[in-house]
């Protein structure tokens, strides 16, 4: 049995998983707990939630622990920056593969394993998800920020032909910003306030306005076609053959699939673009797979 954790800016997610049928999340655990928190109770919240999937696993044997976790982060060596980018400051310098290991009394031979978040959905996606028909893939998350993975064969690439620096999208420059700030939360909350005066809590109140249903429309039909235009680049250098959408905002799906498809056809790209049907759960399946020794070792 292993585990996959997704570690996040307000949760952590423990799933329990049999390597041999990892498809079938058995049982997952979670808890809340926010990223600026006391030191003391972010880890005593981390370990009580992978040490109850530890006591639930049914006297089977535990081969390993897979952890999805935002960076900047020492993936090799588990260890939190000496400054973060506000995520987990109170975390600085910890190493927190030692503090699993030690505080949970974990035996010599379980593998304690770390990766990046984004990527981890795209090996989830690969393993067991939407992106298994496909050699070279995209995987998208889009929520309070934009995640992205470019994989071939199922691994994660940080370089190589159509590669963008260290595999990821968040940080390059897209209109007045980056797009970041362009495919994310952030951006609904902006682009309704400019046209209604009004504040929103994310894209969840949006698709629930319905006396704005012409507003909430236009905000879509501009996002798709804004995606679809950054994207394009990318999907033709890296030669992409499918791609998944993941994240909090593909739950409005439905708002933008379409205008998704007709941006990309006035593009003249035509590639297969799916919705997560695993959503959270393929961070999860990407961190079990971390437990891989043969996958971990060619990452």
């Amino acid at each position: 049995m292993v585990l996959g954790v997704d570690i996040g800016g307000s949760h952590i997610s423990v799933a329990i998983i049999d390597e041999k049928k990892p498809n079938q999340i058995q049982q997952i655990y979670t808890m809340k707990v926010g990223h600026k928190d006391d030191l003391n109770l972010i880890l005593e919240s981390w370990m009580c939630t992978i040490d109850l999937a530890i006591d639930n696993l049914g006297g089977e044997k535990l081969k390993g622990i897979g952890i999805a976790i935002p960076g900047p982060f020492d993936y090799k060596n588990g260890i939190f920056p000496k400054k973060g980018e506000s995520k987990f400051d109170t975390l600085c310098n910890v190493n927190l593969k030692s503090c699993i290991i030690e505080k949970l009394n974990l035996d010599p031979s379980v593998f304690v394993r770390f990766y990046n978040d984004a990527a981890c959905f795209g090996i989830g996606e690969a393993w067991v998800g939407e992106l298994i028909p496909y050699q070279k893939s995209i995987a998208i998350t889009l929520g309070t920020g934009l995640g992205a993975t470019f994989l071939n064969k199922g691994v994660p690439l940080t370089k190589g032909k159509g590669v963008p620096l260290y595999g990821e999208l968040y940080h390059l420059p897209f209109g007045d910003g980056i797009a970041d700030t362009h495919f994310s939360t952030q951006w609904f909350q902006r682009r309704y306030k400019e046209i209604t005066g009004q504040d929103i809590a994310g894209v969840k109140e949006l698709i629930a306005c319905k006396e704005h249903l012409k507003i909430t429309t236009q905000i879509f039909k501009e996002f798709a076609q804004n995606l679809a235009f950054f994207l394009s680049s990318w999907i033709q250098d890296f030669d992409a053959e499918g791609i998944v959408i993941g994240g909090n905002i593909s739950n409005a799906w439905s708002f933008f699939e379409k205008e998704l498809y007709t941006a990309f056809n006035v593009l003249r790209i035509e590639i297969p673009i799916h919705k997560s049907k695993l959503q959270e759960n393929a961070a999860l399946m990407g961190g079990a797979r971390l437990t891989d020794n043969h996958f971990y070792n060619i990452l």
